[in-house]
């Protein structure tokens, strides 16, 4: 075979690979491209958060950072310079809509439990789906250079079994 003939086969074999990249990330992430998102004003997020924490809290603390224990559905956790707000104590088994958003700068999310590694922008919601299986305790770290402290911040999320149900 010549050599332009080659090359031609070599571009279309290229092409043809690219045009496949949308459909391999998709594959690889179970079907779903993009997280849902959604746009929302930084101070509403806030209030919807402390409102759930207001709701769900347990009364303790983890280094001054509130632990709630949401029922299963929508919870919502704030990242802000330099952590993550409120720790979430989760029930084995049950399924939830993990919302998150900034307050002020963008920060990444790299949270494994739910499969995720996501920029996170003030002013939009990521919601993650989540039906934790594995007990322990997770870490969910920032991910995009936030300023001085960003090696440090980091959220948790506390998976215990459904009779550990604290609130009243």
């Amino acid at each position: 075979m010549n050599r332009t003939v080659l090359f031609a086969l070599f571009l279309l074999a290229a092409v043809i690979a690219y045009a496949h990249m949308p459909a391999w990330q998709w594959m690889a992430e179970g079907g779903a491209l993009h997280p849902e998102t959604y746009a929302i004003d930084p101070t509403a997020f806030a209030e919807k958060a402390e409102a759930m924490i207001a709701a769900y809290a347990t009364g303790r603390e983890d280094n001054g950072v509130p632990v709630v224990h949401p029922p299963e559905g929508d919870v919502y956790v704030v990242a802000h310079q330099f952590g993550f707000r409120p720790v979430l104590e989760l029930e084995a088994g049950k399924s939830y809509r993990l919302h998150v958003s900034s307050v002020d700068i963008l920060h990444g999310l790299n949270f494994p439990l739910a499969d995720a590694d996501t920029l996170i922008v003030p002013g939009q919601a990521q919601v993650l789906p989540l039906t934790p299986a594995q007990l322990g305790r997770f870490a969910l770290q920032c991910s995009e250079n936030c300023g001085l402290d960003h090696n440090r911040m980091k959220g948790w999320v506390e998976v215990v079994e459904p009779s550990e149900q604290v609130n009243p």
